[in-house]
C-alpha cells in the first residue's frame, strides 16, 4: 500500500460551492500526475486544514470523485486515487478480447479517443507535459530488446499525452484501455523483429510529440491517427 500523498501548499477557497471547489482542485491534481494512481489522499483532517473548509466539506468533495471514479475509497484505510483496475468509470472483462475482432474494435476506440485526446494536448500542455512526453519517447529508445518494456513505455507515452489533455476524464480512460491492451499487445509484437518495429514506431511516436510541442493541434490528431492505424496494420488488425 502507498503511503499518504504529499500535502500540497495551503490552498484556501470561496464560501460558495466549496465541495466542488475542493474537488476540481484534486482532480486538476491527479490530471498533472502530482496524485498518481493508487495514491492515498491526505486525511479528512489534513485536507480540511490545507483547504480551510470544514470536514464535512472535505467528504463530500470525495464523494463527487468518488462518483466520478477517480477516486475510491477503502474502509479503515481512506481514500486513494482510482486505477485502471478499480475505476468504476467503465467495466471491461478481459474476456472481451478473446476474439480478433474484439481487439479490433478496442483498437478502433483508441484511434477515435486518442486522436482527439492529441488534438487537445497540443491546445492544452504546458512545459512540465511536453518534457514529460519527450521524456517518455527517450525511455522508449532505450529499450534494446525487451517486447514487455516496450509496451509499458508505450503505453506510459500515451498516458503522457493523455495527462497534457488536462482533461482527468481523457486521462483515466486512456490509462484504462491501455492497461487492458498490454498483453494482447505483447503478445502481437512478439511476432515482429523489435529492432524494425521499434525504429518504426520511435519516428511516429516522436512525429506526435514533435506537433504537441509546437502546439499543432491538426498535426498532432493526424499524427496520432497515422501511428494508430500503423500501430494495427503492424499487429494484424
Amino acid at each position: 500500500m502507498r503511503s499518504p500523498a504529499q500535502v500540497e501548499p495551503v490552498t484556501k477557497f470561496s464560501r460558495q460551492g466549496l465541495p466542488s471547489q475542493v474537488a476540481s482542485y484534486i482532480r486538476d491534481r491527479i490530471v498533472q500526475g502530482k496524485l498518481n494512481p493508487g495514491d492515498r489522499l491526505p486525511t479528512e483532517r489534513e485536507m480540511a486544514s490545507q483547504h480551510g473548509v470544514s470536514r464535512a466539506v472535505i467528504r463530500e468533495a470525495v464523494a463527487k470523485l468518488i462518483q466520478q471514479g477517480l477516486v475510491i475509497s477503502r474502509q479503515g484505510a481512506g481514500a486513494f486515487v482510482a486505477t485502471p483496475d478499480n475505476s468504476t468509470t467503465l467495466v471491461l472483462d478481459p474476456q472481451n478480447l478473446a476474439q480478433p475482432k474484439d481487439f479490433r474494435q478496442l483498437y478502433e476506440l483508441r484511434l477515435v479517443l486518442e486522436s482527439g485526446a492529441a488534438e487537445l494536448a497540443a491546445r492544452n500542455c504546458d512545459a512540465d507535459d511536453v518534457e514529460a512526453i519527450g521524456d517518455a519517447i527517450a525511455n522508449m529508445a532505450l529499450i534494446e530488446d525487451s517486447h514487455t518494456v516496450w509496451v509499458e513505455r508505450d503505453i506510459a507515452f500515451h498516458r503522457s499525452v493523455a495527462a497534457a489533455t488536462k482533461n482527468a476524464f481523457i486521462a483515466l480512460f486512456i490509462s484504462f484501455v491501455g492497461q487492458r491492451l498490454q498483453e494482447s499487445i505483447f503478445v502481437a509484437l512478439k511476432k515482429l523483429d523489435f529492432n524494425t518495429m521499434k525504429e518504426i514506431s520511435i519516428r511516429e511516436h516522436q512525429a506526435i510529440f514533435d506537433a504537441i510541442k509546437a502546439r499543432d493541434p491538426g498535426g498532432a490528431g493526424e499524427a496520432m491517427r497515422a501511428h494508430l492505424q500503423n500501430s494495427s496494420r503492424r499487429l494484424g488488425l
